[in-house]
C-alpha cells in the first residue's frame, strides 16, 4: 500500500474504534431484507399573503404569426467538456445539421476552454460565430481573452446580439457546467476562479437590456425556483434540469428545424421537443442515465412566489411551535438532486411531504407553472423545479442570502429558511455528536456551554432564538451516550426506542479491514436490519463489494429509485469517483467517473471508463488510535474490464471492524460501539 496526497474526504474516526468487541464467526449467506404591477418588491413579485389570488403577468414576447424572427444566443463556455470530450463541438455539429434559414439567427459566443476539438474556433481569444446550414461563419474573430464567468462578458455578448441581430423572439442558452441556485453557472478553464452566480446573471442581463422569449440552461441543476424567479425578470419561459445532465446535453437539430420551418411555433411546443429529444438521446446513449428537463412558464412565477410565501409562513409557524421534527423529516424524505451536495430538493414533493396549510396551493401553483417536465424512467418525484433548503452544508447559506437579496427573494420565504437554518445549527451546538441528553443543561459538551463561535459572524444567525429552542432540543435529542451494543448470540444489537427511530434520519454501516498496521476504510452501506424487538442489528455477514478479484472501497446509497454508490480511485492517474449503479439483476455497473471542481460546479456528464483504462483504488487509512492517517493506494493498479461488474462476494479472511453511524434530524452523527469480527 503506497501513500498518496489528496484532501481528506471523511472526518477522522473517533478513538473509540479501539474498544471493539471481539466476535468470531464464519461466512454467512447475504440477508436481503407567485405578479402584480403595484406593491412590488425587488423581484417584481408582490408579497405573498393568504388572500393573494392567482396572478399572471402578460408575456413580453409577441409572436406575430407571419414574420417572426428568432435570434438564438448560445453562450458556450467550453471548459473541460470541450477540451477533453469535444462535447461543445458535438452540439455545434448538431446545430449545423439543421436546415437554417433567414428567419433564424444562431450566434455562438465561444471561450472558456484550453482546446477546441475542431479546426475553426480559437482557444486563445473569445469569438462570435454564426451557425449556418452546414457550418460556421466567424462574425467577430477577436473579442479578446475574457473570462466567461465574468458577468460583463455575458452582458456584452447579449447586447451585441440585440444590436446586430434584432428579432421579436430572442433566446439565450447558457452552455457549460452548472451548480444550481447555490453555485450558479460555469467554469472557465482558462481563467479559473468563481462561477457566475444567478444574481450576477441577473445583473448581466439587466445591463444588456434584451428581453427573451425563453432562457435555457444546458447545464446541470439549474431548474430551481430561485433561478426561475431571477429569469422571470428577463424572459417568459425557462428550460432547465433539476438533476445533473449527462455529457451529451441537449440535442439541437430537431428543435432548430422546427423553428426554421415555422418561426411562429409556440414556445411550449419548442420546449417540449427539446425536453423529449434530450430524454430520448440520453436514454439511447445509456439506459441507466438519470435525466430530467422541464419548461417553466415564468409569467406564472408570481403565483408560485405568492404560494411559496404562504407555505413558508405556515412552515415557519410549525418551527416556532417546536415542530422541527416534522419539517426536518419532510426535507430529508424529499427527492434531492446532485447527491445532496447542493441542498436542492423538489419543490412540489417537499410541499406534498409537509402537508401543512398552503401545501396544496403551492403544489397547484408549481404544477401550473411547470408546463412540461420529463425524467428518465427510474426517477420519481422530479416535478420540474427544485428549491434550496440549507441542511447538509450550512456554511454555504450566508452566500445564498446575498443572492436572495439581489434577486428580490425576501420576506416570508427567506424568514422560513433563516429559521430552519438556525434550528439546525442550534441542534448541532446544543446536542452535538455522541452527547448524552443529560449534557443539554450544560451545552454541547458535558459541563460546558453551546459554542456558537462558528456561527456568530453569520448575518442570519440568531443566538437568542436558538437559545429559546433549548427545551425542544432536549425533547428531540437522541441519547448519544447510550450506544453500547448487546451480544444477542448470533449478532450484536443496539436497542432503539420508538422515540429514537422518530428522530433518526439516516443509518450507515462503516466497514474497516485490519491490515496489521491500522484500519483500511472499505466504505459504507445504508442497508440495515431490525430484529423483532425493534433493535438495530449490528452485524456483518462477511460479504463486501468486489470488481472481479478486487475488493473495492465502496460508499453505497439507496434512493426510492435505485441503489448507487461511488468508488474513490485514480483513473489513468486522475483522482475521481467511479459512479456505480445496480441493474435489475443485482450487478453493479460502472457508469463512468466524476471529477471534482473547486468552485462547486457539478460535472455535466461522466468521464467514460473504457476497457484497458488503469484503475488504482484509493482508500482512507486510520491508525489503531482512531486517527485519520491519509489516503492510500489499495493494492496494485488493475486494468478495467467492462464485462466484470460489481458483485457482493466474500471479503476474505482476516479481522474486520464495523460500526453504525446514526444521523439525527439536526444532522448530528452518533457512532455506535464498534464490533470486531474474525473470519477464517
Amino acid at each position: 500500500m503506497r501513500k498518496i496526497k489528496r484532501n481528506k474526504r471523511l472526518a477522522a474516526v473517533a478513538a473509540f474504534l479501539l474498544a471493539g468487541t471481539l466476535y468470531g464467526c464464519s461466512f454467512a449467506e447475504e440477508t436481503v431484507s407567485l405578479y402584480e404591477e403595484s406593491g412590488q418588491n425587488g423581484s417584481g413579485f408582490s408579497e405573498g399573503t393568504a388572500s393573494s389570488g392567482p396572478v399572471q403577468r402578460p408575456g413580453r414576447t409577441e409572436i406575430n404569426g407571419s414574420d417572426d424572427q428568432f435570434t438564438i444566443m448560445v453562450y458556450m463556455c467550453g471548459t473541460d467538456l470541450e477540451s477533453n470530450y469535444g462535447a461543445a463541438t458535438a452540439d455545434i455539429t448538431e446545430m449545423c445539421e439543421a436546415k437554417i434559414n433567414d428567419s433564424v439567427n444562431i450566434l455562438l459566443y465561444t471561450g472558456g476552454t484550453g482546446v477546441w476539438q475542431n479546426n475553426l474556433i480559437s482557444p486563445d481569444t473569445n469569438q462570435i460565430w454564426q451557425v449556418v446550414e452546414g457550418g460556421l461563419v466567424c462574425v467577430e474573430e477577436d473579442m479578446g481573452a475574457r473570462s466567461m464567468t465574468d458577468p460583463s462578458t455575458l452582458s456584452d455578448f447579449v447586447s451585441y446580439c440585440g444590436q446586430h441581430y434584432p428579432a421579436n423572439r430572442n433566446v439565450l442558452i447558457m452552455w457549460d457546467h452548472g451548480g444550481g441556485a447555490l453555485y450558479g453557472y460555469g467554469i472557465d478553464e482558462n481563467f479559473g476562479g468563481d462561477s457566475m452566480q444567478i444574481n450576477e446573471i441577473d445583473s448581466a442581463l439587466e445591463n444588456a437590456g434584451v428581453k427573451f422569449d425563453w432562457i435555457g440552461f444546458d447545464a446541470c441543476l439549474m431548474a430551481t425556483v430561485e433561478t426561475a424567479c431571477m429569469a422571470e425578470h428577463h424572459a417568459d419561459y425557462m428550460i432547465g434540469s433539476e438533476e445533473v445532465e449527462p455529457g451529451s446535453g441537449w440535442f439541437y437539430t430537431d428543435w432548430l428545424n422546427l423553428i426554421c420551418e415555422n418561426p411562429s411555433t409556440p414556445t411550449e411546443e419548442i420546449g417540449k421537443t427539446i425536453v423529449d429529444d434530450f430524454i430520448r438521446v440520453c436514454q439511447e446513449e445509456n439506459p441507466m442515465n438519470e435525466c430530467t428537463l422541464s419548461i417553466v412558464d415564468l409569467t406564472k412565477m408570481g403565483n408560485v412566489y405568492n404560494a411559496l410565501c404562504v407555505f413558508a409562513s405556515n412552515a415557519r409557524e410549525q418551527l416556532d411551535g417546536n415542530h422541527f421534527k416534522i419539517v426536518s423529516h419532510s426535507v430529508s424524505n424529499t427527492r434531492s438532486f446532485g447527491d445532496d451536495s447542493y441542498d436542492t430538493i423538489d419543490l412540489m414533493h417537499f410541499a406534498q411531504n409537509c402537508d401543512i396549510e398552503g401545501s396544496k396551493e403551492l403544489v397547484d401553483a408549481v404544477d401550473d407553472a411547470v408546463t412540461y417536465a420529463s425524467a428518465s424512467g427510474n426517477i420519481a418525484n422530479a416535478n420540474g423545479m427544485t428549491v434550496y433548503v440549507p441542511y447538509h452544508d450550512m456554511d454555504a447559506f450566508e452566500n445564498m442570502l446575498a443572492i436572495y437579496s439581489d434577486i428580490g427573494l425576501e420576506g416570508e420565504y427567506t424568514e422560513f429558511i433563516r429559521t430552519f437554518a438556525n434550528i439546525v445549527v442550534g441542534g448541532q451546538e446544543y446536542i452535538g455528536s455522541n452527547t448524552p441528553v443529560e449534557a443539554l443543561d450544560g451545552g454541547s459538551e458535558p459541563g460546558g456551554l453551546p459554542d456558537f463561535s462558528n456561527w456568530s459572524a453569520c448575518s442570519w444567525f440568531d443566538e437568542e432564538y436558538v437559545s429559546g429552542y433549548a427545551d425542544s432540543y432536549e425533547e428531540t435529542a437522541y441519547d448519544g451516550g447510550e450506544l453500547t451494543v448487546e451480544d444477542r448470540g448470533e449478532y450484536f444489537a443496539l436497542t432503539l426506542s420508538d422515540e429514537d427511530w422518530e428522530i433518526l434520519s439516516d443509518i450507515q454501516m462503516q466497514l474497516f479491514y485490519d491490515d496489521g498496521e491500522g484500519y483500511i476504510d472499505l466504505g459504507t452501506d445504508n442497508y440495515f436490519e431490525v430484529d423483532d424487538d425493534g433493535a438495530l442489528m449490528v452485524d456483518y455477514d462477511g460479504y463486501w463489494f468486489a470488481m472481479g478479484d478486487e475488493i473495492v472501497p465502496l460508499y453505497v446509497s439507496t434512493t426510492e429509485d435505485c441503489v448507487e454508490g461511488y468508488i474513490p480511485c485514480e483513473l489513468n492517474g486522475e483522482y475521481v469517483n467511479l459512479v456505480v449503479r445496480w441493474n435489475e439483476e443485482g450487478t453493479g455497473i460502472i457508469e463512468g467517473a466524476v471529477r471534482f471542481y473547486e468552485n462547486g460546479m457539478s460535472m455535466k456528464g461522466l468521464i467514460p471508463v473504457e476497457d484497458g483504462d488503469e484503475i488504482q483504488l484509493i482508500c482512507d487509512y486510520y491508525t489503531y488510535d482512531g486517527e485519520y492517517d491519509d489516503a492510500y493506494c489499495l493494492d496494485e493498479p488493475f486494468v478495467y474490464d467492462s464485462s466484470v461488474g460489481i458483485e457482493y462476494t466474500p471479503s476474505g479472511e482476516g479481522e474486520y471492524l464495523l460500526y453504525y453511524c446514526l444521523t439525527d434530524i439536526y444532522n448530528n452523527t452518533y457512532y455506535v460501539e464498534p464490533v470486531t469480527l474474525i473470519f477464517g
